[in-house]
């Protein structure tokens, strides 16, 4: 559900934006910040979430997600202004920031291990359907220029998170952390029906580990790991493209009322489709390969593209050329930058400094999003979209190097392994190892 909402209420600017363009006669630049809004408040909300998660909890967290959403998006359809739209998005951001944080936290401590990459996905499979639906709000609507129903319609989800997180008990090792044995084992029982892996001690002064602990050290490494890796998958032009698909499909020959909105709903079942592709081989092929593989096919397809749009376009070789490039691009994208730096973040950071690390690397991402999105529509008309998709291109290419020199294999391995690893020295790229000797016998 928490993904669900954040695919639908970041996504819905992409069919909605003609429209509140049109009703608020925005600029580019105010096109820019209309779609940031809620970018922005994604970035304020995961900082939050972070700093509060330790005290609060992840339940707690979930429903005030659910708050949010439900505000903001009522809050945003029914203003008959563009500063009190502004507002109700960022309000709504708040809630996709929060989400981005503490779902994928909350499944990556309580399932087994040797799922842990397929299950902490489907909250990428859900943004990716979040998505989906959005553009197919925007058949229903599009006919009659109405943006209001769709923004209402991405609030409706909120009453399935509320009554899924109160059918599930608290994060055990959030108990854990608070010195809560016999809740965390109760809680435990409860998620296992006593049949998973034994629940692990953890050090009883965990709680007071002073967050900025994050920036000594070797901790340090693992949230730059961390956050570059969602600025990667920002950097890598994903939002430009699902945020104005219409726009750009309507640049590569799609004309028509329906045309644009019609080509996007086609890249939105598409990355539906990566990301079950990548749910299912995530905890068979691991980590590394599906970023590795999926890396390659997106630098080659922006590349091409870009050199189709600056050489070919408006011939019907050049449209068929580009559909498919932006097609194998969020294919890529959705077996690798996609699912992956959920999964990896949730993996890597200590159980203590987990909640922030994860809150500051959610918060990256959305803080590079809103850099992507507010300067894509100056940029295009700055430089041409030919030039800026190459660019994007050539980010996928650097992206490529930063993960075949830093990102472990935790596939199949604890999280309580990955933190010992850490903690005995091993390099970054080695955290998913077995415990050397010397280390298992401490």
């Amino acid at each position: 559900m928490s993904g669900l909402l954040i695919g639908y209420n970041t996504a819905v600017i992409a069919p909605a934006l003609e429209f509140v363009t049109a009703d608020f006669a925005l600029s580019p630049f105010m096109q820019g910040v209309a779609v940031s809004s809620v970018l922005f408040g994604g970035f304020v909300g995961a900082l939050l979430a972070g700093a509060l998660v330790r005290h609060t909890g992840e339940r707690p967290m979930l429903l005030a997600t659910g708050v949010l959403f439900a505000v903001g998006g009522v809050g945003a359809a029914l203003s008959e202004s563009f500063l009190p739209w502004l507002l109700w998005r960022t309000v709504t951001g708040l809630g996709v920031g929060a989400a981005t944080m503490v779902a994928p936290l909350y499944v990556s401590e309580t399932v087994p291990p040797r799922v842990r990459g397929a299950l902490v996905s489907i909250i990428q499979l859900t943004i990716t359907l979040g998505i989906l639906a959005s553009y197919l709000a925007g058949t229903v609507w599009t006919p009659a220029r109405a943006w209001q129903p769709m923004l209402i319609v991405g609030a409706i989800p909120v009453l399935l998170l509320m009554l899924v997180v109160f059918a599930v008990p608290e994060s055990p090792r959030w108990y854990l952390l608070h010195g809560r044995r016999e809740e965390a084992k109760q809680a435990h029982r409860r998620l296992n029906e006593g049949k998973g892996d034994p629940l692990l001690e953890q050090a009883g002064d965990a709680a007071t580990v002073d967050w900025r602990n994050l920036f000594a050290g070797r901790n340090l490494l693992v949230l730059i790991l961390a956050t570059g890796l969602f600025a990667f998958a920002n950097l890598s032009g994903i939002d430009a493209i699902l945020y104005y698909a219409p726009v750009i499909f309507a640049q590569v020959g799609f004309g028509g009322t329906y045309g644009p909105i019609l080509a996007t709903v086609s890249i939105g079942v598409v990355n539906v489709v990566a990301t079950l592709v990548a749910m299912a081989l995530i905890d068979r092929l691991g980590r590394r390969p599906l970023l590795i593989g999926g890396l390659v096919p997106m630098a080659a397809s922006l590349i091409v593209l870009a050199i189709v749009l600056a050489n070919g376009q408006g011939a019907a070789w050049a449209n068929i050329v580009a559909v498919s490039c932006l097609g194998l691009f969020v294919l890529a994208f959705g077996v690798s930058l996609g699912p992956l730096p959920y999964v990896l973040m949730s993996e890597l950071f200590p159980l203590a400094l987990r909640g922030a690390g994860m809150g500051i690397a959610s918060a990256t991402a959305w803080g590079v999003n809103v850099l992507v999105s507010l300067t894509f529509p100056v940029l295009v008309e700055a430089f041409g979209l030919a030039l800026v998709l190459g660019f994007y291109g050539v980010i996928s290419i650097a992206a490529l190097l930063f993960v075949l020199a830093l990102v472990p294999e935790t596939r199949g391995r604890s999280l309580e392994l990955i933190e010992a690893n850490l903690a005995n020295g091993r390099p970054i790229r080695d955290l998913g190892l077995p415990l050397p000797a010397s280390a298992r016998s401490a």
